[in-house]
């Protein structure tokens, strides 16, 4: 695949998940690193989307006399009317989601631990992922997993795969993926070990419940809701990632 048609499809759909895109997304550390900030895009613009109307919105558009003679104020020299609001709501409404865009660049809490972090993606990212079913292939959760030095060596022992993809995980990188658990969807983290954080094996708050195991290579860090045999999970999907190693 040439380079223009890679940058097409990457703009087009940066969670392409054909074989051929994903093996050229692998082929250079260039590649990787543009579908990687696409895909970021990709979740702070559905992020933004979720965004709820304000209550009043509506009633205060619906307040705005459609008369362009109604009440009048003079700017050089014009007279401001309906069309004229309306312009300049629709302006403020850009300006009030860009803001709410450039927000999510704020830094977040600093934790010190691996599951506090873990569960923080959980919840930031719950709205968009519980939507979410990419219907993952082998190829492209390995395509996520080979940075890491890791493969997985069957969904079938694992489970469906709804997401697959990097996230920001402490001061570095991590693999977040999303696969059906036997009651609900399971959040799977796979954490290079070579991190200044604190590792709690296992972690729980009135929603959720989690387990980390230390694997040869990173540490799996596994999240559910209650009732998810968390353990049960854990170890399908630690035998699947050690039978490729």
């Amino acid at each position: 695949m040439d380079e223009l048609t890679f940058r097409q499809r990457a703009y087009a759909n940066p969670q392409d998940a054909e074989p051929d895109f994903i093996a050229a997304t692998a082929s250079t550390e260039s590649y990787q690193a543009l579908v990687e900030q696409l895909q970021l895009l990709d979740q702070h613009l559905n992020y933004a989307l979720q965004e709820p109307v304000p209550e009043h919105l509506a009633a205060t558009l619906l307040a705005i006399p459609d008369n362009d003679a109604a009440q009048p104020s003079a700017v050089f020299g014009r007279t401001l009317g309906w069309r004229h609001l309306a312009i300049a709501a629709s302006l403020t409404f850009v300006l009030g989601f860009s803001t709410r865009f450039i927000s999510f660049n704020e830094p977040s809490p600093t934790f010190t631990s691996m599951s506090q972090i873990a569960m923080e993606h959980v919840y930031a990212e719950s709205a968009f992922t519980s939507g979410m079913n990419e219907q993952v292939t082998l190829t492209a959760v390995n395509a996520k997993l080979q940075p890491y030095g890791t493969q997985l060596q069957s969904l079938a022992e694992v489970g469906h795969v709804y997401y697959a993809n990097h996230c920001l995980f402490g001061d570095g990188q991590a693999a977040h993926l999303v696969i059906q658990g036997e009651h609900h969807k399971v959040h799977v983290f796979i954490v290079p070990p070579k991190r200044a954080l604190d590792v709690i094996t296992r972690f729980s708050d009135q929603q959720y419940h989690g387990e980390i195991v230390p694997m040869a290579i990173n540490h799996l860090v596994v999240i559910g809701e209650q009732d998810e045999d968390i353990d049960k999970m854990a170890k399908k999907i630690q035998a699947s990632l050690e039978q490729s190693i």
